[in-house]
């Protein structure tokens, strides 16, 4: 069978940002519960994988927005996988008010990682044997490289890993990413400027109690680049490009 998750969420005041709409990771959040659910119908959920010792880490993300939900408002996110191959499972996502508005699209590419030797496996049978929908119009699969290069200079900012920011697959969760990368941009960009578009590119797992560098740049006076690494090893944990418009 087929499936495509379509989940109602009403936007609470702990999701709101400083200027009173959904914050990026909020969103975020919600997408990542979606996705899950959809998972669980199509038998590959994170307890489903664990089975066979493998688990869920996401290569790529890039999502674009166009308005942002204010306090008390539904939103509708629909999300399915949309191809398989070897390697990758890519999954697309939809995000629009009740009425139909469009507020936000996202593509994503995941990958499988073996539990025991933290690498990357092939994506299992059971996983590439999956029936996906036919009645899509799916966006392009992203690249598997990004076209943008880290930032240069210092850290703007050293994080140590919380307990909080890991997730059921014992390195940190995606969202906990994003919202250290954002805080970075400088503060007339976050009070005047709405986030448009984020593309991450993850690279490296970490885990609880790793120290992480974050360095933050301007490419232009719409565009940020961002980057995370591993303050032991000097391995890049991900980049990042976002991109900002206008003014509130």
């Amino acid at each position: 069978m087929t499936y495509i998750q379509t989940d109602t969420y009403r936007i609470r005041s702990a999701e709101l940002d400083a200027n009173g709409r959904l914050s990026v990771p909020a969103l975020m959040n919600m997408m990542q519960e979606s996705a899950n659910r959809n998972a669980l119908d199509y038998s590959i959920g994170i307890a489903d994988l664990a089975q066979h010792s493998f688990g869920w880490m996401l290569m790529r993300l890039r999502i674009s927005l166009y308005q942002y939900p204010l306090y008390g408002q539904s939103i509708r996110i629909t999300t399915y996988p949309t191809a398989v191959d070897k390697y990758f499972i890519y999954r697309d996502f939809n995000i629009m008010t009740e009425d139909g508005t469009q507020l936000a699209d996202a593509s994503s590419t995941w990958l499988t990682f073996s539990m025991e030797r933290r690498t990357m496996v092939p994506l299992p049978e059971f996983i590439r044997q999956i029936t996906l929908p036919t009645n899509i119009n799916p966006q392009l699969k992203l690249l598997p490289k990004p076209d943008f290069l880290p930032p240069d200079g210092e850290p703007a900012k050293s994080i140590d890993v919380g307990w909080f920011d890991i997730d059921q697959n014992q390195h940190t969760n995606n969202v906990a990413y994003v919202q250290w990368l954002l805080e970075t941009v400088n503060d007339t960009t976050l009070q005047m400027k709405q986030l448009s578009e984020l593309d991450v590119f993850f690279r490296t797992e970490s885990h609880w109690h790793d120290r992480l560098q974050i360095r933050s740049r301007p490419e232009s006076s719409e565009s940020w680049l961002h980057g995370i690494r591993h303050a032991t090893t000097g391995k890049d944990v991900l980049l990042a490009r976002s991109r900002w418009r206008g003014s509130f």
